[in-house]
Parts: structure tokens; sequence; C-alpha cells
């Protein structure tokens, strides 16, 4: 009995790895698939239903991995900054939602839209800092920030579209997934204590 309970959890603890490995891996190739298309991704819908439909323990590890990866393809800069803040922040946000409220999750995405561009302007601007007075810094910023307003109404339109158009359908697909290989562990556990069941009751028959 204890046997099959330690393969049990180490079978659950190989599908949690590969589950987790796959939604970062699915993060990167989403992002680079809609790469060639200026603050168009879908790295924003995936991690709001991440969060939604699987919680905090999915996708707050596979959003660090995704930022890494993308560390390590495009090297070091004040976005790596801005990516290991803000996509597991979005994350544990997301994961408020449990599945429910499309109209939260679309507002969501345009407020995180906005908040990455706000964001990325102010970490920018703070890797300056020995750099510019305190007039200039607040100056820099305002221009920074102002200059890429037009993409950042990009990201929040794109963002608020694709959450829109597919939050619903992904995540009924991933907790059915879920659901299913839950069923399916507990099954395994039951059928794995049969014969220890069934010999103990054959035993203490008198």
């Amino acid at each position: 009995m204890k046997v099959s309970q330690g393969k049990n959890k180490t079978k659950l603890g190989t599908l949690y790895i590969v589950r987790v490995a796959f939604m970062a891996a699915l993060l990167t190739v989403g992002k680079l698939a809609l790469s060639f298309i200026p603050n168009v991704e879908v790295v924003t819908v995936l991690v709001i239903v991440y969060g939604s439909a699987l919680g905090i323990g999915y996708v707050l590890p596979a959003t660090l991995i995704f930022c890494a990866v993308e560390m390590a393809l495009y090297g070091v800069g004040t976005w790596n900054v801005l990516y290991f803040v803000f996509w597991p922040l979005l994350g544990i946000a997301a994961s408020a939602l449990k599945g429910r409220r499309l109209p939260v999750a679309v507002v969501m995405a345009a407020v995180s839209g906005m908040l990455f561009g706000f964001l990325d302007a102010g970490i920018t601007t703070l890797f300056v800092v020995g750099k510019l007075s305190t007039l200039d810094l607040e100056k820099y910023f305002v221009v920074y920030y102002l200059r890429g307003l037009y993409f950042d109404l990009v990201h929040v339109v794109s963002s608020a579209v694709t959450v829109g158009a597919l939050y619903m359908p992904l995540v009924g697909v991933l907790r059915l997934v879920a659901r299913d290989a839950y069923f399916k562990h507990a099954l395994s556990t039951r059928m794995a204590s049969l014969p220890y069941i069934y010999v103990r009751e054959q035993r203490e028959v008198p």
C-alpha cells in the first residue's frame, strides 16, 4: 500500500513538472508566433487563463520560467526586471478570478496593458537615476511614457479582445483536463489499493 502511494505521488510530481514546463513553453511559443505584430500578444490571455483555471501553484512557476527563457533568448536589459515583476503579479491577480467573471478578466487585461507601459517607463527611468537630476527624471519619465503611449493603447485593445474571445473557452478546456487527470489519479489510487483490501478482508474472515 505504501509503495503504491509513493508511486502515485511520484507520478503526480512528474505530471506537475510536465504541465508547468508545457505551460511555460506555450507562453514562449505564443509570444514568438506574434512577435512580428508590435504589442499584439497572447501571453496576457494565457497567463490570466492559467491563473484562473489552475491557480498560483501553476501560473507562478510557469511565468517565472517564461521570464528566464526570454532572458536567455534575448539577453539582459531593463525589460528583464519588468517581466519578472509584471507577469508573475498578473498571474497571482488572475488566480483570484477562479475561472469566472469574463468582464472582470477583460478589464484586468486592459488595465494590465496600460500598467505594462507605465511600469516599463518607471523601471527604465530608475536605471538612469544617477545620471539625471530629480526634475530631469520626471521629464524623462513623462517623455518616455508618452512616446510609447500609442503602443500601449494597441496593447490594451488587443489584450482586451483576445481575452474576451479566448478566456472562457480556454479556462473550460484547462479545467476539463485538470479534472480528468484528477479522476484518473483517484481511480488508479483506488485500484492499486484493491488487492491489499481484498487480502486483508480475506484474512479477517473467521
